[in-house]
């Protein structure tokens, strides 16, 4: 149990449910988590100071139980465990297969920590069925863990609340490696062109080309950190014209090239 751990509370602010504990360094000697054996843990690092080229992007890094657990200079971070049974009976439904996490890296969304936060406002409040949203925070927070560990980061800010909007996202999520033009999309919302423009853009901030690109380059990113497929198959998968567009689009968001980007993940 994740409650059980012996913690150096002058070290850490601990705050811990059955299955699920967030820990937060208060200051800067060295100091760790001593867990009882009986209750293995998978180790979530999300470190404040390694922000992605994306700036609403940080990196994290996941360690599985029994696995050496390095935070080494963390001291600007989260760092979350999860109980084992229950990330695995989790992660269950998106995998038939367990994978074993040795410091893997991956990007979260600054979203999730509006829920650790609501997690520890109502761990510290204590008020009257506090656990009952206790326990549904430890949830959402885990399934988003492991979306994000699949490579879904999807900003749940930007899915809008006008519903032709909000059904054009749907369709560019599914259909992002086909071809798709703003005429398509315009239809599919019942609006004419200029109109949607106008809608898409006051909605999610971005033009619906924009986004397109957005989802395209997120795929992208997932395929590159899987390393199964090589930058040509990427680019065609996601449904991007040629190598050299494609290479083009990435490096103007990410900041790095595809190849640079694949290389920080191994």
């Amino acid at each position: 149990m994740v409650d059980q751990y012996f913690v150096d509370k002058k070290s850490y602010d601990c705050y811990a449910s059955r299955v699920m504990g967030v820990f937060v360094p208060v200051n800067s000697k060295k100091c760790k988590l001593e867990n009882i054996y009986e209750y293995p843990c998978y180790e979530v690092i999300i470190d404040f100071d390694d922000l992605s080229n994306e700036k609403t992007v940080y990196i994290a890094n996941i360690s599985s139980p029994f696995e050496k657990h390095s935070r080494k200079g963390c001291r600007n971070c989260y760092i979350i465990l999860i109980e084992k049974e229950y990330f695995d009976k989790i992660y269950a439904m998106y995998r038939d297969k367990i994978e074993i996490f040795n410091g893997y890296k991956f990007e979260v969304h600054i979203d999730i920590l509006k829920n650790i936060n609501s997690f520890i406002y109502e761990y510290t409040k204590q008020y009257k069925n506090s656990e009952v949203l206790i326990n549904a925070q430890v949830e959402i927070i885990v399934h988003w863990i492991i979306r994000f560990i699949l490579g879904e980061n999807y900003n749940q800010v930007m899915v809008s609340s006008n519903y032709s909007i909000a059904k054009v996202q749907q369709f560019i999520e599914q259909h992002y490696m086909d071809s798709i033009t703003v005429k398509m999309l315009a239809e599919l919302g019942c609006m004419s062109e200029t109109t949607f423009n106008r809608h898409f853009k006051k909605e999610i901030g971005l033009s619906p080309i924009e986004y397109l690109l957005d989802v395209r380059i997120r795929k992208a990113k997932e395929m590159l950190r899987r390393n199964e497929l090589n930058i040509t198959e990427i680019a065609i998968s996601c449904g991007f014209s040629s190598v050299a567009y494609f290479s083009s689009c990435f490096t103007s968001r990410v900041n790095s090239s595809p190849q640079e980007y694949r290389k920080s993940f191994i």
